[in-house]
C-alpha cells in the first residue's frame, strides 16, 4: 500500500499555489498518494484537479475574532468540518501531514497530533499566521520563506528558511522580456506597468489606477492590468477608449510574462506575490490589504522594501492623486536583481527531500 500524505492549504492562491509546487515535488521523487483537503469555494477545487490531485473536501469557514451572532454559524461549521476531517484521517490513513496555513491547516493538524501523525509546516508570509503558530508546536520541522520570521518562532522546533515555493512556469521568465513582449503584444521602448490585485482581484487599486490614467505619459507607457472576475468588464470598457496599450485580463494563470516585461508593480502584498516581485527584482508600489488577519501584508510589504526598489500605500490613504505621484516617481526607477533570490528556485524541492528523508529514516528505524 502506497503511503499518503495530506497537504492543507486552501483559500487563496497565496496557499494553494506553494502547496502545489511541493506536491509536485513530491509526486516527482516518489509514487506516494497525495491528498488534498480543501473546500469548494476556495481556488483550489480547480487548481488542485487540474495539476491531477485528488482532493477531499471539509466544510470550514475561517474565523473573524471577533464575537458576534455569526461566531455561532462559524463554531457549527466548523464542528462540521473537524469532523469530516476525522472521517477523511481515518479512512485514508495518512502517513505525513503538511500545513500550509490557514483554518483548513489548523482543522486538520489537530487530528494529525491525535493520531500522531509527523507534521510539517510551511510559512509563506513574513509573520507566521495563528494556525501556522499553533500547528509550530507540534511540527516536526517548520519550513518558512524569510530569515525575518524565525524570531516570532523562537523556542519552537526545527525552523529551517526555505523560501517561498514559486512556479516553475512563473519563474521560468525571468530575463524573456523580448519574448513576453510579443506575447503580450506590447510595444517595445515604452515602460510597461503592471497592475494587479491579488488572485481574486481588487476593487480599490483598479479604481485607483483608472482614475491615475491622467498622470502617465500615453506615448511612452503601456499597461498589463490584471483585474479578478469581478472588475473585469469595468476596467475592458475603459481601456477601448485609451490611444496607448493597456491589455486588460481577469486572470492571469502565468503572470511570470507580466513579471519580465513590467518596469512597475502596483499590486497588493501577499506572500506569493511578494516573493516573486523579489525573484524578478521588479520595483513595486505596494498597497497591503487593510483587512488582512494581524497585519501580514504589512509586514510582507516591509520586507521586500528592505531587499529593492518599493513604495508602501495603506489602503486607508490611497487616492488617485497619491497613486499618480508615486507612479510618476517609480517608473524611472530599475530593476534590482538579487542573487540572494535564486534560494527561491529550491525550496519545494528541498522541502520535499526533507519530508520524504524523514518518512523513510523513520521507517527503517520501526524495521530496523
Amino acid at each position: 500500500m502506497r503511503p499518503c500524505i495530506f497537504v492543507a492549504g486552501g483559500g487563496t492562491g497565496g496557499h494553494v499555489f506553494p502547496s502545489l509546487c511541493i506536491a509536485l515535488e513530491i509526486r516527482k521523487q516518489t509514487d506516494w498518494d497525495i491528498i488534498f483537503l480543501g473546500t469548494k469555494r476556495g481556488m483550489e477545487r480547480e487548481l488542485v484537479r487540474d495539476r491531477g490531485f485528488r482532493m477531499v473536501y471539509l466544510v470550514a469557514r475561517g474565523w473573524n475574532r471577533h464575537f458576534d451572532w455569526g461566531f455561532f454559524r462559524l463554531l457549527g461549521e466548523n464542528l462540521v468540518g473537524f469532523l469530516l476531517g476525522g472521517w477523511y484521517f481515518l479512512r485514508y490513513r495518512p502517513r505525513v501531514f503538511l500545513a500550509m496555513g490557514s483554518y483548513l491547516s489548523l482543522l486538520g493538524g489537530i487530528w494529525a497530533r491525535l493520531l500522531r501523525i509527523p507534521i510539517y509546516v510551511h510559512e509563506q508570509n513574513v509573520y507566521p499566521g495563528l494556525a501556522n503558530r499553533i500547528l509550530a508546536r507540534w511540527a516536526k520541522v517548520v519550513f518558512v520563506s524569510a530569515q525575518d520570521t524565525v524570531p516570532y518562532l523562537e523556542g519552537y522546533k526545527t525552523v529551517k528558511v526555505v523560501g517561498n515555493p514559486l512556479r516553475e512556469e512563473v519563474m521560468e521568465w525571468k530575463g524573456r522580456k523580448e519574448e513576453a513582449l510579443k506575447e503580450l503584444m506590447l510595444e517595445p521602448g515604452r515602460r510597461t506597468i503592471l497592475v494587479m490585485g491579488g488572485s481574486r482581484g481588487s476593487e480599490v487599486i483598479n479604481e485607483n489606477f483608472l482614475q491615475a490614467l491622467d498622470f502617465l505619459d500615453e506615448n511612452a507607457t503601456q499597461v498589463i492590468h490584471i483585474t479578478g472576475k469581478e472588475n473585469f468588464l469595468q476596467v475592458q470598457e475603459k481601456a477601448r477608449r485609451l490611444s496607448f496599450p493597456y491589455r486588460v485580463y481577469p486572470f492571469l494563470p502565468c503572470p511570470g510574462m507580466a513579471y519580465a516585461v513590467s518596469d512597475l508593480a502596483i499590486c497588493r502584498a501577499g506572500a506569493n506575490t511578494v516573493f516573486e516581485l523579489f525573484f524578478f527584482g521588479l520595483p513595486s508600489i505596494l498597497v497591503p490589504y487593510a483587512e488582512a488577519t494581524e497585519s501580514h501584508q504589512v509586514y510582507n510589504a516591509l520586507w521586500l522594501k528592505k531587499h529593492q526598489p518599493v513604495e508602501i500605500i495603506e489602503e486607508q490613504v490611497l487616492s488617485p492623486n497619491i497613486l499618480g505621484e508615486k507612479i510618476r516617481a517609480m517608473l524611472v526607477t530599475e530593476r534590482c536583481y538579487s542573487g540572494d533570490a535564486q534560494y527561491l528556485k529550491n525550496a519545494a524541492s528541498i522541502i520535499a527531500q526533507e519530508i520524504v528523508r524523514d518518512f523513510w529514516r523513520e521507517r527503517r528505524k520501526k524495521i530496523g
